[in-house]
């Protein structure tokens, strides 16, 4: 039985209203096509408009007009017909809590959204994070820009429109993407070789495509590292005379199970890996991120229920001393197999999802040259450009909400239409 709207508008009364969003959207002749689609959605402009620590990230007619419409959001978008779609893209654009501009630097934050799990259309699930999914906030030289799946750059238009006291409003030039699921995400990206490793490794996990025809454990909340092609040809010779059990426990290392963790985050730590071992993480002065000895070398690619960060060399399962890391060295010279040779042509080539026309042919720039961690500059620029007014805010939870309140609120009126 679906709830009904007025329950939650009970659980609600205790959260005081902000304003009128569907006025305020109204009175912007650029986004008469995002209160349409809130429209579609019973309630929603009401229980976003009673909503507070949230920031909604409003794209514009001409956003909404360049989704593609060969992807489900696109034609629902395009046709209005699928509410689980209409949902599960509005979701996308609304963080949990408040981020005003002027507390974003050029180091990403990386926040989570209201949409989860319970976004599944006949077509695809949307995301699959607990929590919600993630997407990013960044300063790119004067404009500030929203990183989301698929690669997408989304740079704020108009910034910092205020709904009351707990809602910000940023207007995009384009609409935010869900992540894509890992195998989807290696063969765009080109990443063949591990998509190919994975496939021949038989780990019976599934890292996002559910459904009833899908075999292996599900798994969420991860940190994977995706070594390049190079880094597996550079090895060639040991995966030549792998076996399978071997294949396994080296891509098994790669992966840090039931911990998201976006490079800002990282430190000079240890975490254990889903093989068992522990990872090093390494933060050097000059921002340079590494995983034992493999130089982090594009973070942060968000996947439908993780994150990915390329690496320039392939990781052996087993302890790594952190004092040994030589930085300087080229990667073929910091192999974690010392006795490798180079090999063109790997002994795994059939990949998933071969023939999907939508590779990335071009990374961003953006994306490319993002710093990755804090370092003494970066920190400095930061701290000169945020207000001390505005840092209580920036909260990054959705506690002006009641968690246990209006966040399941603003979650569970989106699902509830899904039922």
């Amino acid at each position: 039985m679906r709830p009904s709207l007025w329950s939650f508008m009970v659980m609600a009364s205790s959260c005081l209203a902000q304003g009128d969003l569907a006025a305020l959207l109204a009175s912007q002749d650029d986004l008469s096509t995002l209160l349409e689609l809130v429209g579609l959605v019973d309630g929603l402009a009401d229980t976003l408009s009673s909503a507070s620590n949230i920031t909604i990230v409003a794209p514009t007619n001409q956003a909404f007009a360049n989704v593609p419409r060969d992807i489900p959001e696109g034609q629902a978008v395009e046709l209005r017909n699928d509410t689980i779609a209409i949902s599960a893209l509005l979701a996308n654009h609304v963080f949990k809590g408040i981020y005003p501009s002027n507390v974003i630097t050029n180091i990403p934050t990386f926040a989570q959204t209201l949409v989860n799990g319970s976004y599944v259309s006949a077509q695809q699930p949307f995301s699959n994070f607990t929590g919600g999914a993630y997407n990013g906030l960044v300063k790119n030289g004067d404009d500030v820009c929203i990183l989301s799946g698929e690669l997408t750059i989304s740079t704020v238009t108009e910034a910092d429109i205020k709904l009351g006291e707990g809602i910000t409003i940023h207007k995009i030039d384009t609409v935010m993407s869900f992540g894509a699921p890992l195998q989807l995400f290696t063969y765009r990206s080109g990443y063949l070789a591990m998509n190919a490793a994975l496939e021949a490794a038989q780990l019976n996990v599934d890292f996002g495509l559910t459904g009833a025809g899908i075999p292996g454990l599900n798994i969420s909340d991860y940190t994977i590292f995706v070594p390049t092609d190079a880094a597996f040809e550079s090895i060639g010779s040991v995966l030549e005379s792998a076996d399978l059990e071997t294949l396994q426990e080296v891509l098994k290392y790669h992966i840090i199970p039931n911990n998201v963790i976006f490079s800002p985050s990282l430190g000079n730590v240890t975490v254990p890996s889903l093989q068992g071992n522990n990872l090093t993480i390494t933060v050097l002065p000059d921002g340079s991120a590494w995983v034992n000895d493999a130089r982090i070398t594009y973070p942060n690619t968000i996947l439908f229920n993780g994150v990915v960060h390329v690496i320039d060399s392939v990781l052996a399962p087993g302890d790594f001393d952190r004092t040994s890391l030589e930085p300087s060295a080229p990667a073929s010279e910091r192999l974690a197999f010392p006795n490798a040779s180079f090999v063109s042509a790997l002994p795994f080539s059939s990949v998933a999802f071969a023939g999907d026309l939508m590779t990335y042919t071009t990374t961003p720039v953006l994306l490319q040259t993002v710093a990755a961690v804090p370092t003494p500059l970066s920190e400095a620029n930061a701290s000169a450009t945020t207000t001390t007014s505005s840092l209580p805010q920036f909260t990054g939870a959705c506690s002006g909400l009641f968690p246990s309140r209006v966040v399941a609120l603003s979650i569970a009126v989106f699902a509830a239409f899904l039922m």
